[in-house]
């Protein structure tokens, strides 16, 4: 064996237990980024969090039991009606506010007043099912469509004179209350041979009024800031409200609401004339059932719509945030000249950004694969077979290690990519040398 086989075989096999650049001292900075740091990295992260805790807060703000509709006997505020409630209950009349009209499923119209607050988001259609109740009615701000129903001679008109002014009637319960206001509302006009007005102010306008209609009783309150938890110790308005509200054992009570699309249920089990026939109720169950089932708020959990309106606006700020802004136009000479450094540099920071170590490598193999190419003499036609023997037989070294550092595994990280990049950069100076 010559001394230069030697050589040449003690070159190989050093070549081949080469260490690889991998282990000659790359490091990589401590991933452990701050959490700001980390929070600006990943931004959906930090806006599903706020999310998250904003839909949490309107959760527990929306299921808070405080009830602020007014007249309302929930609501304990100014507007409200609950000491009204509250001093019925204290007398033995059970009061039930019920949410829609549907609910209402009253059993005894005969020993129950219906109490209707607030008329006017009523439909037409409810309207009649309304009056089609046999029992007594109690109507608080009652709207022009409603009065019409029951006196139709009479108008609602605004209230001119809020002075407190005496019943001027013969009807027991107004001349038990002696004085109250006609504020906000009153009505005008001829309540009909079987109507009563009373406490009229100085304009005609009276605060109350009363219709015998057949076996059951009908009561307006113009005047509803009386039964309101800010003026029911005014006056006589505590009497008055009592008496009106008071006649019967229980009370059904129902503010009008806009998304109510139901009817008045009821049971025809006791029509209140004594009998107990039943015939004074509007078919077999009194009820009036709607022809379609409409969407009701009502089926969805409390505070949907809050946290629907919370995310929306929460997408609006992110929508802000996030935009491409657009600031004046500029004018720029053209053509636009790039320097290569520039682009080399923008395309690193796009594969870094994306994290596709593969990408960069390949894109660094082929291009360190066709500088050694033309050093070599090797055509481009001669491919991966043509130019790995040729780059072995320059530098030295083993056909499976050129093979590996320029067609090898893609690199799943940053430090295998690094090392691969050092690997090419020694095997390309090998070539290189003269």
């Amino acid at each position: 064996m010559s001394a230069s086989h030697v050589d040449s075989t003690t070159h190989l096999d050093s070549a081949r237990t080469r260490p690889t650049p991998a282990s000659a001292g790359y490091s990589r900075a401590d991933d452990s980024a701050g959490l700001v740091t980390r929070a600006r990295k990943r931004p959906v992260v930090l806006i599903a969090a706020a999310l998250f805790v904003a839909l949490i807060v309107t959760l527990i703000w929306t299921s808070r039991p405080e009830d602020y509709t007014p007249l309302s006997t929930d609501n304990a505020t100014p507007s409200g009606t609950r000491a009204l409630a509250q001093v019925l209950r204290a007398q033995g009349v059970d009061v039930r506010q019920i949410a829609t009209m549907a609910d209402a499923r009253i059993e005894s119209p005969g020993t129950t007043t219906l109490a209707i607050a607030g008329t006017e988001p009523l439909a037409e259609y409810q309207i009649d099912a309304l009056f089609e109740y046999p029992g007594d009615i109690v109507v608080i701000d009652p709207s022009q469509s409603v009065v019409d129903r029951i006196a139709p001679a009479l108008s609602v008109e605004p209230s001119l004179d809020a002075a407190p002014t005496a019943a001027d009637c013969e009807d027991p319960d107004a001349v038990a209350a002696e004085r109250v206001r006609v504020a906000d509302e009153g009505l005008a006009g001829d309540a009909g041979e079987d109507g009563v007005l009373c406490f009229p102010n100085d304009y005609g306008s009276h605060a109350y009024a009363v219709v015998d209609d057949g076996d059951r009783r009908v009561t307006l309150i113009a005047s509803w800031p009386l039964v309101t938890n800010e003026h029911l110790a005014e006056d006589g308005n505590a009497a008055l409200a009592l008496r009106a509200l008071g006649r019967h054992e229980s009370v059904a009570w129902y503010v009008g609401d806009l998304f109510d699309p139901s009817t008045l249920t009821w049971s025809a089990g006791d029509d209140g004339d004594g009998d107990g026939d039943g015939d004074g109720g509007a078919g077999a169950d009194g009820a009036v059932p709607p022809s379609e089932i409409e969407a009701n708020p009502d089926f969805l959990p409390p505070g949907t719509g809050s946290a629907i309106y919370l995310l929306a606006l929460t997408a609006l700020v992110a929508a802000w945030w996030r935009a491409r802004r657009f600031g004046p136009l500029v004018r720029e000479p053209l053509p636009v000249v790039v320097r290569a450094s520039e682009a080399t540099r923008g395309r690193a920071r796009l594969y870094r950004r994306s994290r596709a170590s593969g990408r960069a490598t390949a894109a660094l193999r082929a291009t360190a694969a066709a500088r050694m190419a033309r050093r070599l003499g090797v055509p481009r036609a001669a491919g991966r077979t043509g130019l790995v023997p040729a780059v072995a037989r320059a530098a030295g070294r083993d056909a499976t290690d050129v093979e590996r550092i320029l067609y090898g595994a893609p690199p799943t990280d940053d430090l295998t990519m690094m090392s691969i990049i050092h690997e090419l950069d020694t095997l390309e100076s090998e070539v290189h040398r003269p």
